[in-house]
């Protein structure tokens, strides 16, 4: 039986459960950064008298970043190591948020946050091959989950923890907590997060058999005298990722995946970023729109956990369509329900639950369909393409803000592309990596048809 066939099979280790719990901690990262520009929107705005247009752009330029480390910085992962790669991207965040919490002007705070999401977006493809690789068959979806979970959880904690800091300092506040708990992440990196074994199997770094028996050893599984074969086929160079992800084998599933991941990222981060000023917006206070969006939030976090437990028992891939198509009726009732306080802020949290499982689904279904040796590079470009979407979503609704539109309209234009969504994800055929891995990756890796 290969490693990755014993790990799989085997229950989860102190050792795994311990991965899957850092990289939720560092997921949270993400939530409170987005959610930090968010809820700090009016502050920000009245400081430096921003139109809507200019807070689209500045709630828009972390995503931005995001978006360039997924597509073209992730890949370093598959070159220098994964947990190597998370490091160095959690001490660019904790500096970029410090940074940013003393920026001088709007268009110096704009660059901190391309430059902070540039690392956010570099570490999350990382996080989530982590999460994916590490857990058992039995628990992938169940830890995905917990793992996509961690966003809503860090956005919820984050609205919290940032309303009471601005209103009793300053929107700076906020941004100086959230390099301080970026920066007491970096010991448990360094002490409990190890090297990928895809990594070190296949790119074979100096000392790669140690550190491959040393991982074992703590996963209780039996020591290896030599490092398997590489498979034949393999991509092993910058050129050769990029071209097996859209070769004859992965083409299909690469872009019925990114875009899936465009329509859902720009529906959520619009959600996500906007709610709490839309919600001030229509006539309600600015306490009112944080309250809005920490429901959002906390429905976030149960829809990741609901996905998880529904998917553990039902095709992954049917369960995210309908998710997809539930999100879609999700954004017309918000959008029928600003008129009172009450309707508005229960239907956030369900636009939360809805819209957070879809992304739970993504997060499961698309590693486990590449190999190893592209799958950072995969998983990378993949939620590259979302926060593509991401980036427009935000700048959209601010122009059309500007130009007059009713705030709760424009929950409406976000039907469409969640229905776009689900009609992709439903397009998938079975799973690539059959032909990429041959017969043991196909019990170990099938997504359900």
């Amino acid at each position: 039986m290969e490693i990755k066939e014993r790990i799989e099979a085997a229950p989860m280790k102190r050792m795994q459960v311990g991965i899957v719990a850092i990289c939720v901690a560092l997921n949270m990262i993400d939530g409170f950064d987005v959610l930090v520009m968010a809820f700090s929107a009016n502050s920000i705005s009245e400081h430096w008298d921003l139109s809507g247009a200019q807070l689209g752009m500045l709630l828009s330029s972390a995503l931005f970043g995001m978006a360039v480390g997924s597509i073209l910085v992730a890949q370093v992962a598959d070159i220098i190591g994964r947990q190597k790669t998370i490091l160095i991207c959690a001490l660019v965040i904790s500096a970029g948020m410090f940074a940013s919490a003393f920026a001088p002007t709007y268009e110096v705070l704009f660059v901190l946050r391309f430059i902070t999401g540039l690392a956010i977006g570099t570490m999350q493809a990382s996080l989530n091959v982590f999460v994916s690789e590490y857990s058992s068959a039995k628990r992938r979806s169940t830890a995905i989950s917990f793992y996509s979970a961690g966003q809503p959880i860090g956005g919820m904690l984050g609205g919290i923890i940032a309303g009471i800091l601005i209103a009793a300092y300053s929107w700076h506040a906020a941004f100086i907590f959230g390099g301080i708990i970026t920066l007491a992440m970096i010991p448990f990196i360094l002490k409990l997060l190890p090297e990928s074994l895809d990594y070190l199997m296949t790119r074979r770094p100096a000392g790669a058999l140690d550190k491959t028996n040393r991982i074992l050893a703590r996963l209780d599984q039996p020591q290896i005298t030599e490092l398997p074969l590489i498979p034949t086929g393999t991509a092993l160079t910058v050129g050769s990722r990029w071209k097996a992800l859209f070769s004859g084998k992965y083409a299909a599933t690469t872009v019925f995946l990114s875009i899936a991941f465009m329509m859902l990222m720009a529906s959520f981060y619009f959600a996500n970023s906007w709610t709490p000023k839309l919600v001030a917006a229509s006539g309600f206070t600015a306490q009112d729109g944080i309250d809005a969006g920490v429901l959002f939030s906390l429905g976030a976090i149960i829809g990741s956990i609901v996905f998880g437990l529904i998917a553990a028992r039902f095709a992954v891939k049917w369960v995210l369509v309908t998710f997809f198509v539930l999100a879609a009726g999700g954004f017309g009732v918000y959008a029928v329900s600003t008129g009172a306080l009450p309707t508005a802020l229960l239907a956030a949290a369900l636009l939360g639950f809805l819209v957070n499982a879809g992304i739970a689904g993504m997060f499961s279904i698309g590693p486990v369909y590449y190999s190893s040796d592209v799958r950072a590079t995969a998983v990378g470009f993949i939620t590259g393409m979302g926060r593509v979407g991401a980036i427009i979503s935000p700048i959209v609704a601010g122009s059309l803000i500007d130009g007059g539109w009713e705030p709760g309209n424009l929950y409406f234009l976000f039907i469409v592309p969640m229905l776009v969504g689900g009609a992709a994800i439903a397009c998938l055929r079975g799973n690539n990596r059959r032909k990429a891995a041959g017969p043991a990756a196909v019990r170990r890796d099938t997504v359900p048809a």
